[in-house]
Order: structure tokens, then sequence, then C-alpha cells
């Protein structure tokens, strides 16, 4: 007879699925930035304008990030948001648009709606998941000490 303890996951390895082991904090990172570079090289290949590729690549990247992120590193997926947009912001507007200067910092600025929305699905995600997946189990909280008997 074969337990499965020995394959089980902890609960600090886990993603929010508790069987399916969790990303590291640099590889959803990696994640987020990657679908909002993806979404304004979408922008900007097909209006020349950083719009709504950027938006959808940016909350499809947050949000990714907070349900695949370990749970130990759930932190790292709710405070990137904001360094994930402006990073993929400037990059997206340096290779697929002209903008450039006062007139991209502008724009940065008329970003501020995305990000806020983006960080507050992150940190509503990352509490359900604190809430919800605590990393030391409460089993043995409940048990009293064998008597002697």
């Amino acid at each position: 007879m074969t337990t499965n303890t020995a394959a089980r996951i902890a609960n600090a390895d886990a993603s929010v699925l508790t069987s399916v082991r969790g990303w590291p904090s640099w590889a959803v990172i990696v994640l987020a930035l990657g679908t909002t570079i993806a979404g304004t090289a979408i922008d900007g290949l097909t209006t020349g304008v950083l719009s709504w590729g950027l938006r959808i690549g940016f909350y499809l990247g947050v949000v990714l990030a907070a349900l695949l992120v370990r749970r130990g590193s759930i932190f790292t997926a709710m405070v990137q948001p904001p360094l994930v947009l402006a990073v993929g912001f400037f990059v997206g507007e340096k290779l697929f648009t002209d903008e450039g200067g006062y007139a991209m910092l502008i724009h940065l600025v008329n970003t501020f709606p995305t990000m806020a929305i983006g960080t507050a699905v992150a940190v509503l995600l990352g509490l359900i998941r604190i809430l919800a997946q605590p990393v030391r189990s409460n089993r043995s909280a409940g048990r009293t000490p064998a008597s002697h008997a």
C-alpha cells in the first residue's frame, strides 16, 4: 500500500491549485512582463498607439502571476503590477511607437487607472490565497497531547 503523502506538495510551494507546484517569484515577474510587452507589441504593430493590447496583456499577466506563483512567494505577485506596467510601457513605447520624451511621460501617467485596477486585482487575489491557503497546517493546532494512561 502506498501513501500519497510523499508526493504531496508543501503548502508554501503550491499554486492556486494545491496539487500543482507553483512558479518561483522570478518566473511570474517574467510572465507578467512578457504578457505586458506582448500586448504593447500588438498595439504598436497594429495601431502605433498603446491602448487595449497593453491593458489586456498587463491584466492577463498580473492575474496569471497571482494564480501561478508559489504560495510562499505570493507577496511578489501582489506588489509587482506597478513596476511591470512601468517597465512594459517604456519598453513598448521605445520599441513599437514613435513617441518619446515628455509625450511618453504624459502617456505613462494616463495609464494610472490601468495600473490601479491591475494592482487591486492582484492584491485581492493574493489576499484570498493568503486566507484560503495558509502556509502552516492548522491540523496540529486542535490536537491535545496524548495522556500518559
